[in-house]
């Protein structure tokens, strides 16, 4: 990590790790971009960390495309400079047992938005940004998971026409689609990276082991509902039940309830 150029890692108090993405002089996502995330992936895994944000530092780009002349740089088996395939490191940071947000307050197109599909959570800021994925234009298809993940958060006709077409969403039309999960308005004083921070602190304050089993849980969702899962979701919520923390909240909440009980409840808790 010592010899990264490229990213910038910062670890908060609240266990969130910011990690800046700078790769002038065109923000694109290259072969030795890739070698430093790749690097970053123990890091991510820690156990002081919570949840993680990434964002770049760039006034218009989250991140762009793999660069056109650095392809062939990319592929296995052909001398590629990647130490590791960037599908096995887009992986590894999709399957981190913690939440992963991406703050765009820029554009991201071709392996930049295959990079943001990767995380849990998009969060963009309203404006002249557009996200999308054009591999198309130089007659390739999109990688890096591309044709796999965009399915999974818009439907498939709009995949389809994002990806044949060449086709650029504005930061509402993302929203509108489901690609975005929470869009920040224009107007508003609050950047993408601003609103990521206040969400990623959110998460990182509740039960890691809850929320890492969450995540795992919701992946593996499908229909019709599996007995198999829905015996592996009661093994792992006897697992989060029995610990120190479960215990506590949930005395605290039962003696609550008793006071409701006796007294009257004092504010409405529509939770629990």
């Amino acid at each position: 990590m010592e010899n990264m150029t490229r990213l910038t890692v910062s670890v908060s108090e609240n266990r969130v790790a910011t990690v800046t993405i700078s790769n002038p002089a065109l923000q694109n996502m290259t072969p030795a971009a890739v070698n430093e995330l790749n690097a970053l992936l123990p890091r991510l895994k820690a156990d002081d960390i919570r949840a993680v944000f990434f964002a770049g530092d760039d006034p218009d780009y989250f991140i762009r495309h793999f660069p056109v002349e650095e392809v062939d740089a990319s592929a296995p088996g052909n001398g590629s400079t990647c130490e590791a395939h960037k599908d096995d490191v887009f992986l590894e940071i999709e399957n981190l047992p913690k939440p992963v947000i991406a703050a765009l307050d820029g554009s991201a197109a071709g392996d930049g938005l295959e990079f943001a599909m990767a995380y849990d959570i998009r969060v963009a800021k309203d404006g002249p940004y557009r996200f999308g994925l054009t591999e198309i234009l130089t007659s390739i298809l999109s990688g890096a998971g591309g044709t796999q993940r965009l399915p999974q958060l818009v439907d498939r006709k709009h995949a389809l026409e994002v990806m044949r077409r060449a086709r650029l969403m504005s930061p509402r039309q993302a929203f509108e689609y489901g690609l975005v999960e929470v869009l920040v308005p224009a107007e508003d004083k609050e950047t993408a990276l601003q609103r990521a921070q206040g969400i990623a602190a959110d998460m990182a304050g509740r039960s890691p082991l809850a929320v890492a089993d969450i995540k795992m849980l919701v992946r593996q969702a499908q229909a019709p509902v599996s007995s198999d899962v829905l015996r592996q979701e009661s093994r792992l919520f006897a697992d989060v039940l029995a610990t120190e923390t479960a215990q506590r909240l949930m005395r605290e909440i039962a003696a609550d309830h008793k006071q409701s009980r006796q007294t009257g409840p004092q504010v409405a808790n529509i939770g629990l």
